[in-house]
């Protein structure tokens, strides 16, 4: 009984020491395997990743290897900056992209950006700004992931718009229509008034207008309407009517008035008259002892039936010098002449005449 008892213990002790040498060499082998590793991994890496430290060893010495031994991957657009300050110490800093999108001219750029301002993509996309072209942020802003830029083109274009300033009317007397009748003298004519506009367009659509002034480019001309005085339409007509007043049909100023019958004679064109003016219509004879040559006169049917109109003395013949005949008016025409008979009218002098014979260069 006592030698089996031996024997057990004995089988104890054994398998004790068993597994003593088993716990030192496995301790023998850890302590190996950490120098080795030691030894193995030569330098030690600190790696800045977006601002975040990691650190590991390697005995890999290109960027490439040791980030593949640190498991972190480069995407496009991303910077690396790689500085070994000792045999044993490497330290990367890897600043990551981020997308921007420039939108111009109708087409949409997008683009890696690692910061910056505006103004860096701008110029990343190869946008230049035009004096006046607007862009939804400032140039100096710094940059942002999923930022996006517009930019809007600016163009002016300045233009000019006409209006028309239309024409008035003035009335004036003549003695050259009836009375109760009106004619116009001259014509009316609109003036124009220009219009200056600055016009804003952004990306080719028309936003805005700015009035930059304004101008009369063409002035109005008023319409002159007359307002007739004469008891009948004369029919010779004065050409300057500032000469002449009439009230009622009959000169306000005058001289004398001579009465008389009133007789009427035509001639070929050229014909020359005793003071010698051409005879024309608005020449009349007279007896020039009675009515100088170069008096102006103004003849009315004394029943106010016919107007001679605004006459000059000119003339003379045999039935006016002996007192038959007061005036005899010339016509433009034979016929015109018939027409007018004989005719007694009041002769208004409207100015004294100096019985002149005038020059061949004052007809």
């Amino acid at each position: 009984m006592k030698s089996q008892v031996i024997r057990e213990k004995m089988k104890l002790f054994a398998n004790r020491g068993k597994a003593v040498k088993l716990t030192v060499l496995i301790s023998i082998v850890m302590i190996l395997a950490l120098i080795t590793g030691a030894l193995y991994f030569r330098s030690s890496v600190y790696i800045t990743d977006n601002g975040v430290v990691k650190e590991i060893k390697t005995n890999e010495t290109s960027l490439e290897g040791i980030l593949s031994d640190a498991g972190i991957e480069l995407y496009d657009g991303d910077v690396t900056f790689f500085e070994s300050k000792s045999d044993d110490n490497i330290y990367i800093t890897i600043v990551r992209a981020f997308d921007v999108t420039v939108v111009a001219d109708g087409k949409t750029h997008g683009l890696r950006m690692t910061g910056g301002a505006v103004s860096d993509a701008l110029e990343e996309a190869g946008i230049k700004l035009g004096e006046n072209d607007l862009v939804n942020f400032g140039p100096d802003e710094e940059l942002y992931a999923g930022m996006e830029i517009k930019v809007s083109r600016v163009r002016f274009v300045n233009r000019s718009a006409d209006v028309d300033i239309p024409y008035g009317t003035e009335y004036t007397e003549s003695s050259n229509f009836k009375i109760g009748t009106e004619g116009v003298l001259s014509a009316g004519h609109n003036g124009v008034l220009t219009y200056t506009y600055r016009d804003m367009y952004i990306d080719g659509k028309y936003v805005s207008s700015e009035k930059l002034g304004e101008q009369v480019t063409k002035e109005p001309v008023n319409e002159v309407i007359a307002k007739g005085t004469s008891l009948q339409v004369p029919y010779a007509k004065l050409a300057d009517e500032d000469k002449l007043t009439l009230v009622n049909g009959l000169p306000e100023e005058y001289v004398k008035v001579v009465s008389g019958k009133a007789t009427a004679y035509s001639a070929r064109a050229g014909s020359l008259t005793a003071s010698n003016r051409y005879a024309v219509v608005g020449t009349v004879a007279v007896n020039p002892n009675v009515i100088p040559y170069g008096s102006e006169l103004y003849i009315v049917a004394q029943d106010g039936s016919r107007v001679y109109g605004y006459a000059i003395a000119a003339d003379t013949g045999l039935g006016l010098l002996d007192g038959r005949v007061t005036v005899d008016v010339f016509m433009g025409s034979y016929e015109d002449s018939c027409k007018w008979g004989a005719v007694y009218v009041d002769v208004y002098v409207l100015s004294m005449g100096d019985n002149r014979y005038i020059s061949a260069s004052e007809r």
